[in-house]
């Protein structure tokens, strides 16, 4: 048993002294003269052990207080100091008590008089029987000590740097010393090497002081290392182990709660309404729809249908030629035919490898502060995701690619550099999309590291599992049974690739920090590496030719600039290999510790790599491979990327079922699909969400699969029309008994608005398009030969987000976006009506209309809506354009046989046609 890091044995010894000293005084102000003095181990310890010790000991430490032991009571909890002598309305003990909140509320109350000995206690200020027997039994040990080494000492002394050829990470290595003997001496502060480098101010050197959060120990912990030493080094031994489902923070109700249940598949049920049921969707849901005396929308016609499903799949509208060819298909299966092709096209990629780039946060931008440093190689992870999502790799392989890749293949000293080793490593840029400004010296620090971990725990907690762990990093979750350390144990489960105490930084330099590496990586096959080289070899002839001759001390000024300028262009003419933007696993983890309400300066005890532990029942626990272990593999990610990919897991495939059906049918079958927890909202239909989680893991976790199940539902082909009876008995259209009208996303708009104007630039993967920002704001991807790229590919700086976009909800990701936010607001249409690029897309459209149509007026608007629109104008739109382009008396096409762009009544019908409701809306 310990006392918190920052209390050395002295301390805590004057506390007590100070607290029975004054008594005597406290009890003559709060109690009756005739009223004996409440001592703690006669009238309050009893009470404890009856009420508070099952949720509050060595063991099981509740909210991180253990009130077994005197020790535990004055350390406190996660919140800080449960007592302050002498005042009981300042003590969290007594205030949780006196206001009901403790113990829980299906557990036994105190009595009032149980509660006010408490108080009486504290007020008489906190007496105990044997002081000194507590002082005794609470030495400081390595686990008050090596925190205080990590954060001030160890960047210069361990893992990667070791000075003097001294490691401070252990009592072993530091009795083991460096080149001038042994850094501490039991017994001895004031003779140890340790306290004297310090106190000499001798370490950490001048030189280095503020670099990378490098500043001298505070004499508070010098003291407590000192007082260490002077006790003898005392090591306390590591406690046993339990297992994660015997977590005695989490009751087996906590693990009762459905979302940490594995899913059951139940038979679909038998319906009413049998000729409706395409697939068991249909049965599940028409089954709540009959027993409202409901049930589907009449099927939406095919132009609507291809539209729909077009749109959904590719992010595009359909060609005229494929509205035709379906339309055409009188075969009974040409709808789901419709599908497959959808699916197979190369434009299903882009679109659906959007979804998870919002979930993982993806941009090409640190995101931290008014630097916003780019990151020149973050796009190789955007490429893998659209490429997974091309090849429909299965979602399990995916996760587990993302999550451990490094530790999945020997990219350190490799036989060969293929291209599947390349992705593997690649993958890993998931864990590295977070915003992250410790590039800067100044912005380098502990706590700076520790949010750039808080930002990709949540990230993967909450796109992947549906769960808010980053409610635990300073407290126990309040509402889901996760309990501090259970964010801790999260956070050790990465420690061998992010550790706050053995950083490698973004971006590969570092503010001439000389200690800074990057996360960035080179892997390149031979054959690339040698064309390379022989593109380079003639160039660095000409380079070191240069080199020499500007060694020439008789060369004037204008003679070297000349040839600094030759030097420069030269090198720029290099090629050098593309990196990886990656996080790979060292082997060399620091310990984790519980930090007391988050703060790294208050550390308490330490734990294991472990994933929730409410997390546990039906499933296979969490188990660390030793053969995944070696010098530089923890193994430890590769764990929990298999722990999540069990076939049964509660969370993993159901989390990712509800995104897809969030998609297709704008609400999830769980509304907060990110917030599988008790305050998130239940699923509208329980049994449907377990029967699509199974039967996507039996399927190969393929998520076209599972696309085309949810897409040829009959459930998927409904009308969207709103009809008087459904506004009564459904209004919201949580039964589904329509389909729900939908806006286009920012990417689908900016792209649909390309296609229909013919100047979709439709080159894959590869670094992102440039920007231009203007003075005021303004920022526009730049065009190409061939047009404008997708904007997948547009460069997604968090500070200089395009336009466009940006005024269509695209997310900033700060982390990530696990919803995309949907808001109809007046910039819209101003943006649609008076955008430059609008307007020219209007003209381009225009064009391509006349192209295809020829000079009749009437021919052009037919063609723009079937262009536009995907159908033929009616009778009355027809004559209405007509009839408004006649108004402006121009003719088809000027003197000149070309458009003119200043004066084009088509082109601004055109733009009209751009701006109305039917081109924004999916019905």
């Amino acid at each position: 048993m310990r006392v918190s890091r920052r209390t050395s044995i002295g301390l805590l010894y004057n506390c007590l002294i100070v607290c029975l000293s004054f008594s005597g005084m406290a009890e003559a102000a709060e109690t009756p003269a005739s009223t004996k003095p409440v001592v703690y181990e006669d009238a309050v310890l009893p009470l404890f052990q009856k009420h508070c010790v099952k949720c509050h000991s060595q063991k099981n430490r509740k909210a991180e207080f253990d009130l077994s032991s005197i020790a535990g009571l004055l350390q406190g909890g996660e919140s800080g100091a449960g007592l302050v002598a002498g005042k009981p309305d300042e003590s969290l003990l007594y205030d949780y008590l006196h206001e009901g909140l403790m113990p829980p509320e299906d557990e036994t109350p105190l009595s009032k008089t149980e509660i006010e000995t408490v108080r009486l206690w504290i007020s008489g200020g906190l007496k105990f029987k044997e002081v000194p027997q507590t002082v005794a039994d609470n030495r400081l040990s390595q686990h008050d000590v090596i925190p205080i080494l990590y954060r001030r000492c160890v960047m210069c002394h361990g893992p990667e740097y070791q000075e003097g050829e001294l490691d401070l990470r252990s009592k072993a290595k530091m009795l083991t010393g460096g080149k001038a003997g042994p850094a501490v001496i039991a017994g001895k502060p004031d003779e140890s090497l340790l306290v004297k480098y310090i106190v000499e101010k001798t370490c950490p050197p001048k030189a280095e002081i503020s670099r990378a959060g490098i500043e001298p120990m505070p004499a508070e912990e010098l003291d407590t290392v000192k007082a260490w030493i002077a006790d003898g080094l005392h090591v306390e031994e590591e406690t046993e182990r339990f297992r994660l489902d015997q977590d005695p923070l989490v009751t087996t109700e906590d693990r009762q709660f459905w979302s940490f249940q594995p899913p059951q598949q139940v038979a679909p049920p038998t319906v009413k309404h049998q000729s409706l049921v395409k697939n068991p969707i249909d049965a599940f849901l028409l089954r709540k729809l009959e027993a409202a005396d409901l049930t589907y929308a009449p099927e939406a016609d095919r132009r609507t249908l291809i539209r729909r499903a077009t749109y959904a799949l590719t992010g595009l509208p359909p060609t005229q030629a494929e509205v035709n060819a379906f339309l055409s298909d009188k075969s009974p299966d040409a709808y789901e035919k419709l599908i497959d092709r959808l699916l197979a096209s190369p434009r299903y990629a882009e679109k659906w490898g959007q979804f998870w780039l919002d979930l993982a946060g993806y941009a090409d931008s640190e995101g931290k502060r008014s630097a916003d440093l780019i990151r020149k190689y973050a796009y190789r992870y955007r490429d893998y995701v659209i490429r997974s999502f091309g090849e429909d790799k299965p979602y399990d392989v995916f996760l587990t690619e993302q999550l451990a890749g490094d530790e999945l293949v020997d990219h350190q000293n490799p036989k060969e550099v293929t291209p599947e080793l390349i992705e593997k490593v690649v993958a890993t840029g998931f864990l590295r999309m977070a915003p992250d400004g410790t590039s800067a010296n100044p912005v380098n620090r502990v706590t700076d590291r520790l949010e750039v971990i808080s930002d990709e725990l949540d990230v993967m907690y909450r796109s992947v599992l549906g769960l808010t762990m980053n409610c635990a990093r300073c407290h126990s979750h309040k509402y889901d049974p996760i309990p501090q350390r259970d964010y801790y144990r999260s956070m050790a489960i990465f420690k061998g690739a992010y550790d706050e105490y053995d950083w490698m930084t973004p971006q590969p330099f570092s503010n001439q920090w000389k200690r800074a590496r990057s996360r960035l990586l080179t892997l390149i096959p031979k054959d690339e590496q040698a064309a390379i080289d022989q593109h380079n070899a003639p160039i660095e002839a000409k380079i070191t030719d240069v080199e020499q001759k500007l060694k020439d001390k008789k060369l004037d000024k204008a003679e070297k600039k000349k040839l600094d300028k030759q030097l420069k262009d030269l090198k720029a003419t290099l090629k050098n290999p593309e990196m990886i933007r990656a996080l790979w696993d060292r082997g060399r983890p620091s310990p984790t510790y519980i930090y007391r309400r988050g703060d790294e300066m208050q550390p308490t005890r330490p734990v294991e790599p472990g994933p929730p532990s409410a997390i546990a029942e039906g499933i296979s626990p969490y188990r660390i491979d030793p053969s995944t272990q070696n010098e530089s593999k923890t193994g430890r990610r590769l764990a929990f990327a298999r722990w999540l990919t069990q076939p049964d897991h509660p969370l993993t495939s159901r989390v990712i079922v509800n995104r897809i059906w969030h998609k297709h049918f704008g609400t999830g079958l769980v509304k907060s699909i990110d917030n599988f927890g008790a305050l998130g909202t239940p699923p509208s239909h329980p049994e449907l969400l377990d029967w699509l989680a199974v039967q996507f893991v039996q399927e190969g976790w393929q998520f076209k699969k599972l696309h085309r199940l949810i897409m040829t539902s009959q459930a998927y082909r409904q009308s969207s029309e709103v009809t008087p009876l459904l506004e009564e008995k459904d209004p919201e259209n949580e039964l589904l008994s329509r389909m729900p009208l939908r806006r286009l996303e920012a990417e689908e708009l900016r792209d649909a608005l390309l296609f229909t104007a013919g100047e979709l630039d439709e080159t894959k993967y590869g670094q992102p398009v440039a920007v231009d920002v203007r003075k005021d704001g303004l920022v526009t991807a730049k065009r190409t030969d061939d047009g404008w790229r997708r904007s997948v590919y547009i460069r997604h700086r968090r500070k200089e987000m395009p336009t466009f976009l940006e005024v269509f909800d695209l997310p900033q990701m700060n982390p990530n976006c696990t919803e995309r936010k949907i808001s109809n607001v007046v910039s819209q249409p101003l943006l649609l009506v008076n955008n430059n690029m609008v307007h020219e897309l209007a003209v381009y459209f225009a064009n391509r209309v006349r192209q295809e149509a020829g000079d009749d007026r009437a021919a052009q608007i037919k063609a723009a809506y079937r262009i536009a629109f995907q159908r033929p104008p009616s009778t009355e739109e027809l004559e209405l354009a007509l009839k408004s382009l006649n108004l402006l008396n121009l003719p088809a096409e000027t003197d000149s046989g070309k458009e003119s762009d200043a004066a084009d009544g088509f082109a601004e019908y055109c733009h009209v046609l751009l701006n109305s409701a039917e081109f924004l809306y999916i019905d």
